[in-house]
């Protein structure tokens, strides 16, 4: 190195805790540099900051300190001090965010920030402090970038800042533009760094490619492969109730964003999470059925079923139950009572069923247009006489008259045969025997004895 120049450190900065990437770089018992980790393991520092064997580098940041396994400096450093750049590999990867370096050239006025741990001043001893400090690109060689003028605002580098990062914004991004190197004394009269783009793809390949670089990776293959899709219930064909849910499965190499159900060509449903079930409420008929899913890049795959719905969801009308309910039980003596006699009853009148053997209060109908309770009907008698007919079962107590559809099942009968139907007060004995009342109907239902 030319006895003008000399490795340096922060001059007019400020005492600073960012860039938890930059950190000391300690060269056996007493050496000191900066540097930047640019990768898992990759550290990024000068050529002249490396001494001896790899073993006697250790990296300093976040408090911890993580020793070098390899160290290597540019094969052209030896000749060519603008070549002053290095590349040191960790045993193991400190927890702390690699910075960016640049593959972009840097021009004149662009704005840098430099960071290191050196002495403010040309004879300071205040070392091993975090500073920064600002400044501006002026000249823009081959290798090197040049910045002047450590006054007002303005910062520089000191000895112990050698090895350090220039930062710089470009295209939206801060990136590692300038490795510190070298100065003319005093420090902060004019400073010197290495192109960090002229020897980015020297550093990629010592690091194996472990370097954080601000050159985007290749975007990944168009997606052109479709969800898979598939409906699960219903089946095809199936007869479905009116309101059913539509279950179907979704996939994709990417992902899915959205699945929707289609009835009958209207959207029906959607959602974008699994699972992808779906509510829906058919008329009757035939419907069909289609799930639609949908990926990021706007691929759609689909499933269709056709299903028939029932006319309802209702269970089918029961047959209405061939017994018929008995009706309410009549009052003693009044009409369709049980009776043993004429005394038993309030008309006088105890006939027999000869079907069943029961026997039951009746009542004289007069001519036959009168109406009998409890659906009866008036039969003929003898002569002129008239006599209701037992209430039909399950049948309406209240009156119905003769004839009436539906409320006796003897309606339209003819009395064959029969003998006078007089009351007990007629002075007639009780041991009259019961004669039988033989009916001729179209559907037999009782016939009934008097006396």
């Amino acid at each position: 190195m030319e006895p003008s120049l000399r490795r340096h450190a922060i001059v007019n900065g400020q005492v600073y805790s960012g860039h938890p990437s930059v950190g000391e770089l300690q060269i056996g018992y007493s050496g000191l540099c900066t540097a930047t980790l640019i990768g898992q393991k990759t550290v990024l520092t000068a050529a002249h900051c490396i001494e001896g064997s790899a073993s006697s580098h250790v990296f300093v940041a976040g408090g911890a300190s993580y020793p070098a396994v390899a160290a290597y400096k540019h094969p052209n450093y030896a000749m060519d001090s603008s070549a002053d750049i290095a590349v040191v590999i960790l045993a193991q990867a400190p927890p702390i965010s690699p910075s960016v370096i640049s593959t972009a050239a840097p021009w004149v006025g662009l704005q840098v920030t430099l960071v290191g741990f050196g002495v403010t001043s040309e004879y300071g001893s205040d070392s091993g402090t975090k500073r920064i400090a600002k400044n501006t690109i002026k000249s823009v060689t081959q290798n090197v970038l040049t910045w002047s003028g450590a006054s007002g605002s303005i910062g520089g580098t000191c000895y112990g800042d050698s090895g350090g990062p220039a930062f710089s914004t470009i295209n939206g991004k801060e990136v590692q533009v300038g490795i510190t190197s070298s100065g003319t004394p005093p420090c902060g009269n004019e400073d010197f760094d290495t192109r960090v783009d002229t020897f980015a793809a020297w550093v990629k390949q010592k690091a194996n490619g472990d370097v954080a670089s601000d050159t985007a990776p290749p975007p990944p293959p168009a997606d052109t492969q479709a969800p898979q899709v598939a409906i699960t219930a219903p089946t095809p064909g199936a007869t479905v109730s009116r309101s059913i849910t539509v279950r179907a499965t979704v996939t994709d190499n990417v992902g899915v964003t959205q699945a929707q159900l289609f009835v009958d060509g209207q959207v029906a449903g959607s959602r974008t999470t699994a699972p992808f079930d779906f509510a829906a409420t058919l008329a009757p008929g035939s419907h069909t059925l289609r799930v639609v899913g949908s990926d990021a890049a706007g691929n759609k795959g689909e499933a269709m079923v056709v299903v028939n719905t029932s006319n309802g969801t209702t269970s089918p009308p029961t047959a209405p139950d061939p017994t018929p309910s008995p009706g309410p039980t009549p009052a003693p003596g009044s009409f369709g009572a049980t009776c043993a006699g004429p005394a038993d009853c309030v008309s006088g009148l105890c006939a027999q069923d000869p079907a069943g053997g029961d026997r039951y209060c009746t009542q004289s109908c007069d001519d036959g247009s009168a109406v009998c309770p409890g659906g009866a009907t008036c039969f003929p008698s003898t002569g002129s006489d008239h006599v209701c007919g037992p209430p039909a079962d399950g049948q309406p107590t209240t009156p119905t008259a003769p004839g009436t559809p539906g409320s006796n099942p003897a309606a339209g009968a003819t009395l064959l045969g029969s003998c006078a139907v007089a009351p007990s007060s007629a002075g007639l004995p009780d041991a009259l025997p019961l004669m039988l009342l033989a009916l001729l109907a179209a559907r037999r239902r009782r016939a009934i004895t008097s006396r």
